[in-house]
């Protein structure tokens, strides 16, 4: 294999970090922090935020490259680490740096953020080395350090009913998709003795506990809305979100092949995404 040059490791390492995951979290910091001030009153503030919930998020993708790299020679054979473009030491150091840059950040910010960032590196760490074959209870844990990313954000501005909500919406839309990824990966794991709950379970358990955590969405969708916290223009989005999420619903509940399973992994983090636009929409007064 040739020698790769430092532009190249640059890349392989950028990778590792799941760019379009962290550019999720950064907008999910801005719309966050938006819809809580109403604006962006500090943009100071609005970046460091941004910059420690990302750093972190980062750090926890590159070390679970790193502890998954047996299961990802069989899912994932041309990510950087199965593949041998980067060194396993080189991925586990990039990681200990994000999350120390992220903590870093951290304290520049209010006490809540610094002890959230703390406890979500570690949880990060624990995850990807221990946690993550745990079953059930490891989708929970990955969906509770995506949710924490809004409360983070809110404690930043000291709106944390706001974040509270997100948060609560976005465990459940994470947990199901959790459960979906799975589904699709049931090969690999198995063959390194991981105990995911559609392996414990089976897929039709795993289709119903899916279908209830996108329920569950569903029903928390209006909340925003009804207690006037947002504008009826987050409903239209909303709705799109709903409409996704029932549409999921029928697809997997009709089919549970790996390549149905897998569209419709991708179609619940489409929902995530107009799910924070609905956000952002919902700042803006609707005329009556």
């Amino acid at each position: 294999m040739k020698k790769i040059t430092l532009l190249e490791k640059v890349r392989y390492l950028a990778q590792s970090t799941r760019p379009i995951n962290l550019l999720m979290i950064f907008a999910g910091v801005l719309i966050t922090i938006y819809v809580g001030l109403k604006g962006f009153s500090s943009l100071k503030l609005t970046l460091l935020t941004a910059f420690a919930a990302v750093s972190i998020a980062a750090g926890g993708n590159a070390i679970n490259d790193y502890y998954d790299i047996d299961i990802d020679v069989i899912n994932r054979p041309n990510r950087p680490l199965p593949s041998g473009k980067i060194k396993p030491k080189t991925i586990w150091v990039f990681s200990i740096l994000l999350f120390i840059l992220g903590i870093s950040f951290s304290l520049l910010l209010p006490l809540l953020n610094l002890v959230i960032a703390v406890i979500n590196s570690i949880l990060l760490g624990l995850y990807a080395s221990k946690l993550k074959r745990s079953g059930f209870f490891g989708n929970l844990l990955i969906s509770y350090l995506v949710a924490s990313v809004f409360i983070f954000s809110a404690a930043a501005i000291g709106k944390l009913l706001i974040g509270v909500f997100l948060a609560i919406v976005a465990f459940f839309t994470n947990a199901a998709r959790e459960i979906l990824k799975d589904m699709e990966d049931v090969k690999g794991d198995k063959l390194f003795g991981a105990k995911t709950f559609p392996m414990l379970e089976g897929r039709k358990k795993s289709v119903v506990v899916v279908n209830a955590f996108l329920i569950i969405g569903i029903l928390l969708s209006p909340i925003p809305y009804l207690i006037g916290l947002l504008s009826l223009y987050y409903m239209l989005f909303a709705f799109l979100t709903d409409i996704l999420f029932v549409y999921v619903i029928c697809s997997i509940t009709k089919s549970a092949s790996i390549k149905n399973i897998k569209v419709n992994q991708k179609r619940v983090k489409i929902a995530a995404i107009i799910g924070l636009l609905a956000f952002l929409a919902g700042t803006v007064p609707f005329p009556i």
